[in-house]
């Protein structure tokens, strides 16, 4: 994104959104879920676990069969799925609403072994922050007739997929405020309107990190299977 758009998206945004403190904190570090979000660049994914996705959005375990965590990502639909999108592209997804769609890819283990290179940071959340950050994505896919989510086409790596979003992408509410705000509703202190670049939601995060309540239990305590919320 060209500097002198993000400066103002920034100063647009500037004052909106609230930090808040912690909510629905675990009653103690071992009930704590945790999350983790992944930077490709221009946009950051968000790993969350399978099963309680796959329970409010029936047949997505047939897409996916064996998922532990996804990786989620949303964004303009036709930016998103264009290969080598151009500026005319960003262009349009930024200057007016725009369809979007959801990404998900399936994994089946540690979250470091699917982005070895890439930045990642892990937070946690309490089953109830979960719970209520799983509603939100599950209420962004769009249903066919079954209440099934609607595939989209294939992913950008892996076994991923797209599935249709109700949700409209504009100047305001791009992929990176997206994941800041399921965040920020699972009670995770975030501002999603100074998220709107990777970089932007990475620092928060990061920040968000190192005062967690659950930050004192090592990563590995709970394995990626004891995270499924199931």
């Amino acid at each position: 994104m060209p500097p002198w758009l993000v400066l103002l998206l920034s100063l647009l945004c500037a004052g909106c959104g609230t930090a808040g403190e912690w909510r629905h904190l675990p009653a103690s570090a071992e009930q704590g879920v945790p999350l983790y979000l992944v930077n490709h660049g221009l946009h950051v994914g968000l790993v969350v676990p399978a099963a309680g996705l796959e329970r409010r959005l029936p047949g997505l375990e047939g897409h996916f069969p064996g998922a532990l965590f996804y990786e989620v990502g949303w964004g303009d639909r036709v930016f998103y799925q264009t290969e080598e999108a151009g500026s005319g592209l960003a262009a349009r997804a930024l200057l007016w609403p725009t369809a979007s769609a959801v990404h998900l890819v399936p994994l089946s283990g540690p979250v470091e072994r699917y982005f070895p290179e890439l930045e990642r940071v892990e937070l946690w959340v309490s089953r109830v922050g979960l719970g209520l950050l799983q509603d939100e994505m599950a209420a962004s896919f769009r249903r066919d007739s079954e209440g099934r989510p609607r595939y989209a086409g294939r992913g950008l790596y892996g076994s991923g997929g797209f599935f249709e979003s109700g949700e409209r992408y504009h100047l305001l509410h791009t992929c990176n405020t997206w994941v800041a705000g399921r965040l920020a509703g699972a009670g995770v202190p975030m501002r999603p309107a100074l998220a709107i670049t990777a970089g932007g939601l990475m620092r928060q995060a990061k920040a968000a990190a190192a005062e967690q309540p659950c930050c004192a239990v090592p990563a590995r305590q709970l394995s990626l299977s004891e995270g499924n919320n199931r």
